[in-house]
């Protein structure tokens, strides 16, 4: 959900494949793409000769996404920037924003550290083992993977995003806003994080969007951003972005969505909506078959079981202790 959003090319430019972000490929798919790479290198310097040049920008292009397929950002962002000279000398804007997009959401990759590829490698400790956890940390299961935030490279990304949105229409508009919102989260600037995406659900709303709706409305809900210090606000943000799911059939969010709304609902001291909000999440959460969620889900549900339970016998030794001062 707080992944940087890619712009889908139609099939008829005959371009590869996208993979989704930071999903491996199989041995043989691995070796299929290293395949193409060198047939896209030789026709990039073949057309480049021949002057055929959006033959060799669709090629840089082609180089590119295979290199976000095996996770390789760095080259990756080497093979748009080719795209992105070649659409220059033909004046092609349209092929300008796609490039602008491509190497801001590859440097943001690498930025937020979401996914292991070049940036995961560098860095002082970056061959040095894991401290061993205790006993009674490592019976609540394997730890989170750490990240590291490189805010060098988010800069980056923020530059290029909004190169994209300079020279897009509406629907490359509210990508970008979506994208920057996320670096900047990701940076710290909640301010910044929360007007882009708020931008961002302008343009979903003037596009009459749901999944962009959906998007702009998750991503104010769950990354950083000034509606954490307004639970009331934020409850309604995600109260609507429940719906949404709902209606999009988008389970695996609803479980997420529902799980926060009773976090909220915990902390306002509401034990008796908070518990209906997690039963309602593992519901969710078990239709997804997702079990990890199920499972933090069900402790979280126990935890408010238990405050409710407390509320209630606190509040009974406080009447019966009323009642002997009166009597």
């Amino acid at each position: 959900m707080l992944q940087p959003q890619r712009i889908e090319l139609p099939s008829y430019l005959n371009t590869p494949a996208r993979r989704p972000d930071g999903e491996p490929l199989l041995p043989e798919e691995r070796t299929a793409a290293m395949r193409k790479m060198k047939d896209f290198e030789m026709l990039t310097f073949a057309c480049r000769r021949a002057s055929k040049l959006r033959e060799e920008g669709r090629a840089h292009f082609s180089l590119g996404v295979l290199r976000d397929n095996l996770g390789q950002y760095r080259k990756a962002i080497d093979a748009y920037t080719q795209f992105l000279r070649v659409c220059k000398e033909c004046n092609d804007s349209q092929g300008g924003a796609l490039g602008y997009h491509c190497i801001g959401v590859d440097y943001q990759l690498l930025g937020s550290g979401a996914h292991k590829g070049e940036a995961a490698t560098e860095g002082e400790n970056a061959n040095q083992s894991p401290a061993p956890r205790s006993p009674a940390l490592a019976s609540l299961g394997p730890p989170p993977t750490p990240v590291t935030i490189r805010p060098d490279l988010l800069r980056k990304a923020i530059y290029y995003h909004n190169r994209h949105r300079e020279n897009s229409d509406s629907i490359g508009k509210f990508v970008a806003h979506l994208n920057m919102g996320l670096a900047y989260a990701n940076l710290g600037e909640r301010e910044a994080s929360t007007v882009n995406h708020q931008y961002a659900l302008r343009y979903a709303l003037q596009l009459h969007s749901l999944e962009g709706q959906s998007l702009a409305i998750g991503s104010l809900s769950f990354s950083a951003g000034i509606y954490d210090s307004d639970p009331e606000k934020m409850k309604v943000l995600v109260e609507r972005y429940v719906d949404l799911c709902g209606t999009l059939k988008q389970t695996k969010n609803q479980a997420a969505a529902l799980k926060k709304l009773g976090i909220l609902a915990s902390q306002q001291g509401q034990s008796e909506q908070s518990i209906d909000y997690f039963t309602q999440a593992i519901e969710a959460a078990r239709a997804e078959g997702d079990h990890e969620a199920e499972k933090d889900c069900s402790v979280r549900l126990g935890i408010a079981a238990g405050q409710a339970k407390m509320a209630d016998h606190l509040s009974s030794i406080l009447q019966k202790s009323m009642l002997g001062v009166d009597g």
